[in-house]
């Protein structure tokens, strides 16, 4: 297990992790004044205690909200809210899951930990900060149907949960849906900003532009896909692997949770009404 702190500008992030089933799998919680934004996985709590106490009164933590209901986001929320007896705000399609808890795959509880149920708010749409500047919700579903990002305009930051990750994704979770994250990255994009906070990556400086990358080379790869599937009638493992190829450790290690064939099948998610013939 390892950590490293980040900082940029009024920002202070914690980076924390252990390099999991041959994968780095480091997540980021990032502080601004005295909200502190996601948690880190549970495995990671004494660095993520350490993080969160070692500031002096006057700039201490006295809100944490949440971007979605995943464990290496939430997974530390239950014992902040003990720790610091302050408020635990998250989507409100995160509720439920976080007051009752969800089933993980074994490899999730492996790298990241089993989080605590805890009992959050459902998070405003605007929030201000401890300098009197709003820190906003933008929904951005696709990673998760209930995730959210946090932009806070006064100092152009985006703080970007999963949305980003990578310019070139090669793997995609089983319950993530390529259409809909286009269609957040886009919704996103209407907003100005200009770094990127994402939760693995670290600080992206050129974030709207990896952004605007990103969203143009998965509108790319999902017109190559339907266009393969549904004129050249292609299945979708020979489509995957004439353009992403085999699948690597990340599918290996995950038992499949992570692969690419998830990628190309979620391409079609809006071309085929029956998504249980296209991943077959």
């Amino acid at each position: 297990m390892s950590s490293e702190r980040i900082t940029y500008g009024p920002v202070e992030g914690l980076r924390a992790g252990r390099y999991g089933l041959g994968l780095d799998m480091k997540v980021t919680c990032y502080r601004i004044g005295g909200t502190l934004i996601d948690t880190g996985p549970p495995n990671q709590w004494r660095a993520v205690r350490r993080f969160v106490t070692q500031q002096d009164d006057e700039h201490g933590i006295d809100r944490v909200i949440l971007t979605h209901h995943h464990e290496d986001h939430a997974g530390n929320a239950a014992r902040l809210q003990e720790l610091l007896d302050v408020p635990v705000y998250a989507p409100e399609k995160s509720l439920d899951r976080l007051r009752e808890g969800i089933s993980l795959e074994t490899y999730r509880w492996i790298v990241w930990g089993r989080p605590r149920p805890v009992e959050a708010e459902p998070v405003p749409e605007s929030l201000t900060l401890a300098d009197g500047t709003p820190l906003h919700t933008l929904s951005a579903p696709g990673h998760s149907d209930d995730m959210v990002c946090y932009l806070a305009p006064a100092h152009e930051l985006l703080f970007a949960a999963d949305l980003y990750v990578t310019r070139r994704p090669e793997y995609l979770r089983f319950d993530e849906h390529a259409p809909r994250l286009i269609e957040s990255i886009h919704q996103v994009l209407e907003h100005d900003f200009d770094a990127v906070l994402c939760a693995h990556r670290g600080v992206v400086e050129d974030g709207r532009r990896a952004l605007a990358d990103k969203v143009k080379y998965m509108e790319a790869l999902c017109g190559v896909v339907r266009r393969r599937y549904r004129y050249d009638k292609l299945s979708v493992p020979e489509i995957t692997d004439e353009i992403l190829g085999t699948e690597g450790m990340l599918y290996w290690a995950t038992g499949g949770d992570f692969s690419k064939h998830n990628l190309i099948a979620s391409c079609l998610q809006e071309v085929e009404a029956d998504a249980s013939a296209i991943v077959e």
